[in-house]
């Protein structure tokens, strides 16, 4: 999550200085690991 974090806030920082841009929407989707499904072979 802190990646996303510091993600967010370099692009807030990029926006600030760039008047052109209206609107920004982000979607962040989180899922959860699946559980491994692999069989070992013996």
């Amino acid at each position: 999550m802190d990646e996303i974090e510091k993600a967010l806030q370099a692009l807030a920082k990029a926006l600030e200085s760039n008047e052109t841009v209206a609107k920004v929407t982000v979607t962040i989707t989180l899922t959860k690991p699946k559980p491994s499904k692999a069989t070992k072979s013996e």
